[in-house]
């Protein structure tokens, strides 16, 4: 499943998250570090999930790329391009000759001689004189006049409002222009809480559900695309894959998480999709919970519905379920070639199911049908039966006998199904086999099952 794929699925951001779902880290904010690599550090989050300052910014990083926190800008930091040092100090000179002997002060225009200058330059012996015509200035607006706060220049005499800006890196002695200062910008992380929900689930049942199939040998594959009969290219939350040796059984698993109830066009597009994938093992967890229409549309469509607490009490029902796990000796069995029918029970046997030979069992319709045999292996999470039919002539068996033993299992809502064909089946007879998902086993005989 690509796990590594996904940061909410490392051990130490799951604690994080998880620290972050009960409210004990309500918000990951920057600290200025001189001594991290950065430049700043988040020393809580660092110390609880036990990372480098890099790998904490990294990981921060990629969960608000994927929408599960939200950042926020903090603070801007600089740094010196040379030896990316943040001991930074200002240094102003004047925008047009460059020269560092500048003054901040009011500066004041002397009408007579136009002289300007700080208002320093003007005072002496507590009067205003003018430095350049020595005459006294009395009245502001008829002598002189007030220009404001401003710069001046000590070399060219400019005036300015605003001095342009080096940085002194106290470090390596090194000035640098203020456009080519390196800045970083610092952010602070919290939950999304649009994702609480979902997060939850991630952190929680699903990696548990995921980790129950997984131990009875399913291939569980997340996101997991399958071309319809349609043409139509279907994404399933979860597909569960298991090689049963005589056939494969596939789980296709749904995921709802919605502020309300789910409702009836989320049930039926994810059975319309199962459906037209030919997958007819379906569970659907619905988080908070499915309204009745829904539920009772699931109900006739055998759609399982796991709500939060079904769900809960199931994983904790099933967290160590007896005679449930695989092993691996049952999980590496060889690929299934059938002798006799007394080795196809005892294989399935083997595998876990309980087989029964001569079943009867009550179609929808109401009619009563008899299968060679049938075999049930209840998983914990569906219970599979497998009908098996055992079909031996003289010649290879015709369409009307296939299609009757696939019309029994239809009427009986059975979608695993196996026939057994000695000598084979006409080319007919197994075109349409194929097309209605039936195991064929051909033999030329049938060897004695004693």
């Amino acid at each position: 499943m690509a796990e590594h794929l996904k940061p909410w699925r490392n051990e130490k951001v799951a604690k994080l998250l998880e620290a972050m779902l009960q409210g004990s880290v309500p918000e990951a904010s920057p600290q200025l570090d001189p001594q991290s690599e950065l430049g700043f550090s988040f020393p809580f989050v660092s110390q609880l999930i036990h990372t480098t300052d890099k790998e904490t910014a990294a990981w921060l990083e990629s969960l608000a790329a994927e929408g599960i926190l939200e950042k926020k800008l903090f603070d801007k930091f600089l740094y010196c391009p040379q030896c990316h040092s943040m001991n930074l100090r200002p240094v102003y000179h004047c925008p047009n000759c460059g020269s560092g002997d500048i003054a901040r002060g009011r500066v004041l225009e002397h009408l007579v001689c136009k002289y300007v200058g700080t208002e320093d330059e003007f005072l002496l012996r507590g009067k205003l004189v003018c430095p350049k015509c020595k005459q006294e200035l009395h009245t502001l607006g008829a002598d002189y006049r007030s220009l404001g706060v401003l710069y001046k220049c000590y070399d060219c005499t400019e005036i300015f409002n605003q001095p342009a800006i080096r940085w002194r890196c106290i470090k390596c002695s090194s000035i640098t222009p203020a456009d080519k200062i390196t800045e970083v910008n610092a952010y602070s992380y919290s939950l999304n809480e649009e994702k609480r929900n979902w997060l939850g689930f991630e952190l929680g049942p699903k990696s548990r559900l995921v980790k129950f199939l997984q131990e009875r040998g399913y291939e569980v594959r997340e996101n997991a695309t399958a071309i319809g009969g349609s043409g139509a290219k279907h994404t399933f939350d979860l597909l569960a894959s298991r090689d049963a040796g005589v056939l494969v059984h596939q789980i296709a698993i749904g995921i709802e998480i919605s502020p309300k109830e789910v409702g009836l066009d989320k049930v039926f597009d994810f059975d319309d999709k199962a459906y037209d994938s030919g997958i007819h093992h379906k569970v659907l967890i619905v988080i908070p919970g499915i309204t009745k229409e829904a539920s009772r549309f699931a109900s006739r469509q055998r759609i399982k519905i796991l709500e939060p607490s079904d769900l809960e009490a199931f994983l904790v029902h099933n967290i160590f379920p007896p005679l449930a796990r695989e092993t691996e000796a049952e999980v590496e069995k060889p690929p299934f070639h059938f002798k006799s029918k007394l080795e196809l029970i005892n294989y399935l046997q083997s595998r876990g199911y309980e087989v029964k030979e001569n079943v009867k069992v009550k179609g929808r319709s109401g009619m009563e049908h008899t299968f060679d045999l049938l075999a049930t292996r209840d998983d914990g999470i569906v219970v599979y039966n497998i009908a098996v039919g055992i079909e031996v002539s003289d010649n290879p068996i015709k369409l009307d006998r296939v299609f009757d033993f696939d019309d029994k299992a239809y009427d009986s809502r059975i979608p695993d199904k196996v026939l057994i064909a000695v000598p084979g089946l006409t080319r007919e007879a197994s075109r349409f086999a194929q097309r209605q998902h039936i195991t064929v086993l051909e033999a030329k005989a049938m060897e004695p099952t004693e």
